[in-house]
């Protein structure tokens, strides 16, 4: 498949390649150790790895961070700091996902399990736009940071003298030297592209995970609305997983002691449960990184807006502002609608249940259907951080726009006192 091409023809049984994109960016970034090689080529990958991060985001960093000792009024703050806490929200979330890195392997491996895969017609559709949803998410965010990259390296050539894309400290007096000048913006050139990156690669495998698992929910849906209906015969799955072999062998068990019907409200109570487990470790292997995301979001927001209130802005330096907000936004927002939709379907599920012909049930099938129900009427949310919970929702997407433009009020009151 290329990158050309504007609607990709997916395998609904390879559902890991909707991320193909991510694993090309995170390969080449040192943050996708090959999975079936030996120990030492892992160990050389991984210094790798940390090689580009010193050199290009820790170190990158730190002459940001340096650049406070010459502030001297709210403007020069809100200039340094926007990018600031983006870099360092960013070193957070890429040791936690380099920490994680073999579980979240582990995930995209349990993504393409025989469980998943679709058996009837009808359950293509919802994994086939769960699939073209990750990919699509990518290219919005990687277009997005792409205008952003752009409009940063143009902003200074606007300016009369001679300043960097991004304000820093550096040790060099780099306006007296062409040279010095061309190899300092080169530098943070680099380190914005490979910052940007690391961003929307990161950041979209959970919500891409998170979109699977949707998917997967539409999908054990539309499973229990046939349950008692005449439907076409299932299409027979080849078992690759021993996960698999096992929960199809006591499928098959109950099928042949209590009957077809109660091996179906069997698997799909299995499902449930299965899909329910990936969810919480998605959510268990992201929620420090999200909840630092969305804590710093409303920061970042912030001082983006009161740069792009300022009196001496460019129109580079203000289309650039607008492109950052727009992947700040969209960054939260993200996180915000997969959690909200993940909650929006699993309610959804007593009206599956009464899709479902239960009247053709026997005592025992019936039964099952009651503990099935009862087992979906618990509320699903998706929460990030550890003492302080966040629900990722559309309300607390609104919560957090008004939280940032709070604070710029606040702000502007005390740049015009």
């Amino acid at each position: 498949m290329k990158l050309n091409k504007l609607n990709p023809r997916w395998d609904a049984y390879d559902r890991r390649d909707s991320f193909w994109l991510q694993l090309l960016c995170l390969k080449y970034l040192g943050l996708w150790p090959p999975e079936d090689t030996d120990q030492a080529t892992r160990n050389r990958y991984i210094a790798y790895g940390w090689a580009l991060r010193i050199v290009f985001l820790h170190l990158y960093a730190l002459t940001q961070a340096l650049y406070f000792k010459d502030v001297k009024d709210i403007n020069d703050i809100a200039n340094a700091l926007f990018v600031l806490m983006t870099q360092v929200t960013l070193i957070y979330k890429l040791e936690k996902f380099n920490y994680n890195i073999a579980r979240i392997q582990a995930c995209l491996r349990k993504l393409n399990c025989t469980l998943y895969h679709p058996k009837q017609r009808e359950e293509f559709s919802p994994v086939l736009r769960s699939m073209s949803g990750v990919f699509w998410l990518m290219i919005f965010l990687m277009f997005v940071a792409i205008f952003t990259i752009i409009m940063w390296v143009m902003s200074p050539a606007f300016d009369n003298e001679r300043r960097l894309p991004v304000p820093a400290w550096f040790p060099v007096d780099y306006h007296r030297s062409d040279i010095v000048y061309g190899v300092l913006f080169l530098y943070q050139t680099i380190g914005i592209v490979m910052s940007a990156t690391y961003n929307f690669s990161t950041d979209t495998m959970f919500s891409g995970l998170m979109l699977h698992i949707n998917g997967q929910i539409v999908r054990l849906g539309s499973m229990v609305k046939k349950l008692g209906h005449d439907v076409p015969p299932e299409r027979q799955l080849v078992a690759t997983d021993a996960e698999w072999k096992e929960m199809r062998k006591r499928i098959d068990h109950h099928s042949k002691v209590y009957g077809t019907m109660y091996a179906k409200v069997t698997e799909c109570v299995l499902f449930h449960k299965d899909i329910l487990s990936f969810g919480d470790e998605v959510q268990d292997i992201f929620q420090g990184s999200i909840f630092a995301q969305v804590c710093a979001s409303v920061i970042i927001i912030c001082m983006t807006l009161l740069q792009a209130t300022g009196d001496d802005v460019t129109m580079a330096d203000l289309l650039g502002c607008g492109f950052y907000l727009l992947v700040m936004t969209s960054q939260v927002f993200i996180f915000c609608y997969v959690g909200n939709e993940i909650s929006y379907t699993t309610d959804k599920f007593t009206e599956f249940v009464g899709f479902s012909n239960y009247f053709k049930f026997d005592k025992r099938t019936s039964q099952a259907m009651i503990f099935f129900l009862q087992m979906t009427l618990k509320d699903v949310h998706i929460k990030v951080g550890s003492v302080l919970k966040v629900t990722l929702n559309l309300h607390t997407f609104l919560q957090i726009m008004k939280l940032s433009y709070s604070y710029l009020a606040v702000l502007q009151s005390m740049e015009s006192e």
